[in-house]
């Protein structure tokens, strides 16, 4: 299993709910589902498309 930051777990069950794919995010985002996954994982930081997937997902962004 993989090892999520706060945020990642957070988006992944809301994802999970809805079910949304991360290659649907990583499209809409114009990233790779590598590069999504890292964001979730905290691998990389994704400075501009934490807020966005935050946003797709309803979230409170962590600004």
């Amino acid at each position: 299993m993989a090892h999520y930051t706060e945020f990642g777990a957070e988006a992944r069950k809301i994802m999970f709910q809805k079910n949304i794919k991360m290659k649907d995010i990583a499209q809409e985002l114009g990233v790779s589902v590598s590069y999504v996954s890292d964001i979730l994982k905290g691998a990389r930081y994704g400075e501009k498309q934490k807020p966005l997937i935050a946003k797709m997902l309803g979230m409170e962004s962590e600004e």
